[in-house]
C-alpha cells in the first residue's frame, strides 16, 4: 500500500503541508510510519486522527514531529540521486553557459552547510567535470551556516569512514588521505575551492551572482512566510539560468512557484529562467561535449 492509499496518514501529511509548507509524501513509507508512530507512542495514541488533535493543541509537539521526520545523517553526497543530477545536468550547463559567454567566474552557495560535507561534495564534482581546465575558472563554493561549531568541524576536514561511505573509491583515493586513525582527511585541492562563512540567511546580506544554490533541509525550520521570503531572495541571488536545489521534503511556495522554472519537481531542482540559453531544460550535456569545451580552453 502506498502512502496515498493510507487515508488517515494522508490527512496528517496534508495538514503538515498546509500548516508548515512541507511535503513528506515522497518519503519512504516505512521510514515515515516508524518516525510518526514514535510520536504517537509517547501520547499512547493509536490513530493519526487523534494525533492531529494533539498537533492542533500543542505547537511544541509540532516542532518535535518535524524534528523527528527530518533527522538526517550527515555524509558526503547525501541523497545520491540529487548529486547525480547536479553532476550530469547542472554543472555541465554552468560550464557550457560560461564558455558561450566567455565568463570565467563560477560561484556556488551551499546554504546551511553544517559540517561542510555538502560544499566539499560540490567542489569534488566541479573538479571532476572541469579537469585540467579548472585553473581557467575562478571557482568559488561558499559554505554558510549559523552554527560556529559546525563550521569549526568543517574546517577540520577529517571524516570517519561512515561519513565518506557514499564516495566512489576512486574519488576517495583522489581527494582524501587516510590517516592512522582510519579517518579520511580532505586534500587541500578541494578545500581551497570552498569558503566557509558564518551567515544567517534570514538577516545577513546574501551571496549574490550564484550559478548554483543548494539549500536542503533548512527551510523546514521556518514558517511559510519566511520560506517565501528566502525563496525570493535565492531567486535574486541566482544568475539567469542558475539552479536552486532544495531538500526532498521542501518545495517552492508562494510567488516563487511561478517565477522559477520547474526542472525536476521530484528532486526539487528549479532554475531562474534564461530565455536565450539555447538548451532545452531536460537536455543532458554529455561528457564528450564537456571534454571538447575543456580542450578548447586548454588550447587558448
Amino acid at each position: 500500500m502506498s502512502i496515498t492509499d493510507n487515508v488517515s496518514l494522508m490527512r496528517l501529511l496534508t495538514k503538515i503541508h498546509e500548516d508548515k509548507g512541507l511535503d513528506f509524501t515522497q518519503y519512504k513509507e516505512s521510514t515515515l510510519l516508524r518516525r510518526i508512530n514514535s510520536r504517537l507512542h509517547k501520547y499512547e495514541l493509536s490513530s493519526f486522527d487523534d494525533y492531529i488533535k494533539v498537533l492542533e493543541e500543542s505547537p511544541d509537539e509540532y516542532n518535535e514531529l518535524i524534528n523527528a521526520l527530518t533527522i538526517n545523517v550527515t555524509e558526503f553526497f547525501r541523497n545520491p540521486e540529487s548529486f547525480e543530477a547536479i553532476k550530469e545536468t547542472i554543472i555541465p550547463r554552468v560550464i557550457l553557459s560560461k564558455h558561450k559567454k566567455q565568463h570565467k567566474i563560477i560561484r556556488a552557495w551551499s546554504c546551511g552547510c553544517s559540517s561542510g560535507d555538502e560544499p566539499y561534495s560540490l567542489a569534488i564534482l566541479f573538479s571532476e567535470r572541469l579537469g585540467n581546465a579548472k585553473g581557467r575558472f575562478l571557482l568559488t563554493i561558499i559554505g554558510s551556516d549559523i552554527d560556529k561549531n559546525a563550521l569549526k568541524e568543517a574546517e577540520a576536514m577529517t571524516y570517519s569512514r561512515e561519513r565518506v561511505k557514499a564516495i566512489d573509491n576512486k574519488l576517495l583515493q583522489k581527494y582524501f588521505e587516510k590517516n592512522e586513525s582510519d579517518n579520511f582527511k580532505l586534500k587541500n585541492s578541494v578545500r581551497s575551492l570552498v569558503r566557509l562563512r558564518r551567515h544567517d540567511v534570514i538577516k545577513d546580506i546574501p551571496f549574490m551572482r550564484c550559478d548554483v544554490i543548494l539549500c536542503r533541509n533548512l527551510l523546514i525550520y521556518f514558517n511559510k512566510e519566511l520560506q517565501e521570503e528566502i525563496l525570493l531572495k535565492f531567486y535574486q541571488c541566482l544568475n539567469p539560468g542558475g539552479s536552486l536545489i532544495l531538500g526532498m521534503v521542501e518545495s517552492l511556495i508562494g510567488p516563487s512557484i511561478n517565477i522559477f522554472e520547474h526542472v525536476n519537481n521530484r528532486l526539487r531542482i528549479y532554475r531562474r529562467p534564461e530565455q536565450d540559453f539555447g538548451c532545452g531544460e531536460n537536455d543532458i550535456i554529455s561528457q564528450k561535449e564537456i571534454d571538447k569545451i575543456v580542450n578548447e580552453m586548454l588550447d587558448n
